[in-house]
């Protein structure tokens, strides 16, 4: 659940924004058309190359919001592909004001996709403070603005070893919004996991692992406020430091906010790396 600070449309902010074991990535390959149970997998991202497919995502930089404590950057230090996986690194980095540097990614105007299956298999860092994400927006932000586009978080992070949330947020449940939940993964979220979510016009059902761990109906969010994912959403694949979710967990206001001190030495030992082996679309049929 995140906590809305300073948001604009024109940076489309970050709000306030489970098969696998520990090793190295699984070199599967996904297969275009490939069907399970009745869904086809349209679209996926497999980080095969050596940098970001610029057909698929945009390296995003002018992202200042929550009170984040990073300067996003198209540095290969902070952004690169290799071995198989996308890696987002953290860095105490001071760049624009800031004493963070780290990576994002969004496929937006490239990549969007109403009603399906949208996963990812992501190992995360651990520190409180750190705050990775995988999410969507709706891709009439420009028009509608924030919360009125709709936003879908997938996974996020807050540094915490042994759990991970998810939340929407949209017209009348944004920023600290009730529609959200926090769910442990069997392992630490340092080791591999799968984070799935599926959209339908009736509901969204979040998984980890491949197991449903939270369900919401349409009905639920109209409690609160217009459904808002009945059109094309794009994803989101970010590496934050600091700022106002994790703060409201960890209250730390020094040395950073929303970075205690032993994160900042974890930072200042070395960078911070949220790695991500696949992305994958899929459509029921």
């Amino acid at each position: 659940m995140a906590m809305t600070t300073g948001r604009t449309a024109a940076a489309w902010a970050l709000v306030a924004g489970l098969t696998a074991c520990a090793g190295a990535p699984k070199r599967s390959e996904a297969v275009a058309g490939r069907q399970e149970d009745g869904w086809v997998q349209v679209w996926s991202d497999e980080f095969n190359g050596t940098q970001v497919d610029p057909g698929n995502w945009t390296l995003t930089t002018d992202v200042h919001v929550n009170n984040e404590q990073q300067q996003y950057t198209t540095s290969p230090d902070n952004v690169s592909v290799s071995g198989g996986t996308l890696k987002l690194t953290a860095r105490m980095q001071t760049a624009n004001g800031y004493p963070f540097t780290s990576g994002r990614v969004e496929s937006a105007g490239k990549r969007e996709f109403t009603h399906g299956r949208v996963e990812a298999r992501i190992k995360l860092p651990v520190g409180a403070g750190l705050w990775p994400a995988f999410w969507m927006l709706g891709s009439d932000i420009r028009a509608t603005g924030w919360p009125a586009c709709g936003e879908l978080d997938i996974m996020e992070n807050v540094g915490f070893g042994d759990w991970v949330s998810v939340a929407l947020h949209g017209p009348g449940y944004s920023g600290d919004t009730p529609i959200n939940g926090r769910f442990y993964p069997r392992t630490p979220v340092s080791d591999w996991h799968e984070y799935r979510v599926e959209t339908s016009p009736q509901a969204i059902h979040w998984f980890i692992d491949g197991e449903r761990v939270k369900t919401t109906t349409r009905e639920e969010v109209e409690r609160h406020g217009a459904w808002a994912y009945d059109k094309p959403l794009f994803i989101i694949l970010n590496f934050a430091v600091g700022g106002g979710y994790p703060e409201g967990v960890n209250h730390a206001k020094e040395p950073y906010f929303g970075v205690p001190q032993a994160t900042a030495d974890l930072l200042r030992a070395g960078p911070q790396t949220m790695e991500v082996d696949w992305v994958r679309v899929s459509e029921k049929r």
